[in-house]
């Protein structure tokens, strides 16, 4: 079933790290028709490096990850239906094997290094992402500004949305591109979403918690809504 987190709660007043963040803006897109809705919210963990730059991890929700729209697992219809069947859906009703491997909905992973700016602005050093076939893959800087000279992009080619994708050529190629910016649409990864679709085990590219000390968990305020996922 589909299922995104709940709107964001109320928040204290957030950290220069945490606003230089949230003033960044992080695009999404794909190049293909897809099923599963973006949330309304980008949530991130974020460390400070020994070198001195951040690392952020951004964890992007989908509310279902299902093989149709626009890609040839509809267009050939018996694949989609074999998945759909098994993996999205149990006998197209209930929660599939999808759901209880991984969770609710979909989450997939991007992470930004960034180096600071004597203004206190963030500028985008390199980043990392799933691609196709969940290998991860770096993105130079050149190559997450080729769509959008002020604004990185990260898009998907598949139904299941990996972010880690190269080679489009214009926006024009997308089904769909999304842009976050503000403490409105990126926000810290509260715990109780966390635990509510287990990200732990998911969205492997986000996860840079081990690679420095954490900035992003200052306000315990940042947590959303303690209710369960949203579901359609």
């Amino acid at each position: 079933m589909a299922a995104l987190p709940p709107a964001p709660g109320p928040r204290g007043e957030a950290t220069a790290d945490q606003a230089a963040i949230e003033r960044a803006p992080v695009c999404l897109g794909s190049a293909v028709e897809s099923a599963g809705k973006l949330a309304d919210v980008l949530y991130y963990r974020a460390v400070a490096l020994k070198d001195g730059r951040i690392a952020v991890g951004y964890f992007a929700f989908f509310s279902e990850e299902r093989p149709w729209g626009n890609n040839w697992l509809t267009w050939s219809v018996v694949p989609a239906l074999a998945v759909d069947l098994v993996y999205s859906r149990a006998l197209f009703v209930g929660p599939g094997l999808q759901r209880a491997l991984y969770g609710a909905g979909d989450v997939e992973g991007v992470a930004i290094v960034y180096d600071r700016e004597a203004d206190g602005s963030l500028r985008v050093a390199e980043a990392f992402a799933d691609d196709r076939d969940e290998k991860p893959v770096t993105l130079s800087r050149d190559e997450v500004f080729a769509l959008d000279a002020s604004r990185p992009t990260f898009y998907s080619e598949v139904w299941s949305h990996q972010l880690g994708a190269r080679g489009a050529r214009s926006r024009d190629d997308f089904a769909y591109v999304r842009c976050y910016q503000g403490p409105d649409a990126i926000r810290p990864l509260p715990d109780a979403v966390a635990r509510a679709f287990r990200v732990d085990g998911r969205a492997d590219p986000a996860h840079i918690e081990a690679r420095g000390r954490r900035i992003d968990t200052a306000l315990e305020a940042s947590a959303v809504n303690d209710r369960a996922p949203r579901t359609d």
